[in-house]
């Protein structure tokens, strides 16, 4: 395949998301950590890779990579939607770019077109070595200055009536307002720990795999056309929060107002989430990893009758019984609302804190978190 230039295409590929990305890409001692670069290497095969060497974070229509690798605009929108069907490269209104680095670590583990690449126990052990061993978890979500790039929304029913309620900051109220389609999917976190050998006897009875991560709007759309998931409507979707809601499960979304920003909804556990454990399981924390709700836990110790439900579900292990009373520190609560959903006394429940800003749209989001990354020497 002829190509502009003769620069190692994976080299050019690693390059380009390193400079493009607002959140860089896992570094290991001022260097691109060497199991990243293996993960591109299995991700690629050596002629898509001479493909995605021209591409970026942003969009490129088919007509303008046609030149660079010699071939006719036809040809490379063939090769360019099959790199899309694989699930290595994201599209939209036939425009191919990038994943976004969340994408890129677990379509692996969620579609299984991309399984027979990355879903398997090699990929998942680069992963550990260049997300938690390199510490990229540190940058995975999070700015320098401490910006998330992802936000906990609780369930309608933990919140005290008497709270201001959003649309934006509850659950329910992101699923009624997001675009569809709303895509039913595996969680790619959970199957992943299962995949090494080291999910929890208590996460593998409490929490499903299957069907517990939903891909909305322009992402929804993307799982739609290639067959994969299985759509939900508006009323499914409602009865299916309700339930992992019981279940203890954490759901965490884009930290941004608006509804055509939304991509994925995650329902996390604190054992094996990408984002949660940074703050439950590592010993090296990133407390900035996700931007607490703007509600937190208050109990009535006149309803508490101390049983310990919420202490046991809480998934930030912040509530104790203390004198048969349910007691936690709000400045340690991140308001999922996980211990208020089943309290049989309803004796705990989320109230209004104004505590995290919350930004308009992800260009907004992503441009913060570029400004606040651009001084560090190890991600220029």
């Amino acid at each position: 395949m002829a190509t502009e230039n003769s620069k190692d295409p994976y080299e050019v590929i690693i390059n380009t998301m390193k400079r493009e990305y607002p959140n860089g890409i896992p570094m290991s001692g001022g260097k691109v950590s060497e199991a990243f670069r293996e993960f591109i290497h299995i991700l690629f095969t050596p002629e898509e890779a001479e493909v995605a060497q021209y591409l970026g974070t942003k969009g490129k229509p088919a007509n303008s990579i046609a030149r660079k690798i010699g071939k006719t605009a036809q040809e490379t929108k063939k090769i360019l939607n099959d790199l899309t069907y694989k699930g290595l490269l994201h599209d939209i209104g036939g425009y191919s770019h990038f994943m976004a680095i969340a994408h890129l670590f677990n379509m692996g583990f969620k579609y299984k077109k991309t399984a027979e690449r990355v879903g398997g126990i090699k990929a998942a052990e680069l992963y550990q070595q260049f997300f938690i061993e390199d510490k990229f978890y540190h940058r995975y979500t999070s700015s320098d200055a401490g910006t998330s790039q992802v936000r906990v929304v609780p369930v309608n029913r933990a919140i005290d009536y008497e709270s201001k309620v959003s649309n934006a900051e509850e659950i329910h109220g992101i699923i009624e307002t997001c675009q569809l389609p709303i895509m039913a999917t595996d969680c790619p976190c959970r199957k992943r720990t299962e995949t090494l050998g080291i999910r929890e006897d208590k996460c593998k009875h409490d929490f499903p795999i299957e069907e517990t991560c939903f891909q909305v709007g322009l992402f929804g759309g993307y799982f739609k056309r290639r067959g994969e998931g299985r759509e939900l409507t508006r009323e499914e979707a409602h009865k299916k929060i309700d339930e992992l809601a019981k279940r203890g499960l954490v759901f965490n979304v884009n930290n941004v107002i608006n509804p055509m920003f939304h991509q994925v909804i995650c329902s996390c556990c604190s054992c094996c989430c990408a984002v949660l454990r940074q703050v439950t399981r590592f010993e090296d924390k990133n407390d900035a990893c996700i931007s607490k709700a703007n509600y937190v836990s208050i109990v009535n110790q006149e309803l508490c009758k101390g049983c310990g439900l919420c202490a046991k579900r809480c998934p930030f292990s912040v509530i104790k019984i203390e004198n048969e009373i349910a007691t936690l520190d709000s400045q340690q609560c991140f308001g999922c609302g996980v211990c208020a959903v089943t309290c049989p006394n309803e004796a705990i429940k989320l109230h209004r804190f104004e505590r995290s800003h919350i930004f308009n749209n992800s260009l907004e989001l992503m441009n913060t978190i570029r400004e606040e990354n651009k001084d560090n020497p190890e991600y220029p």
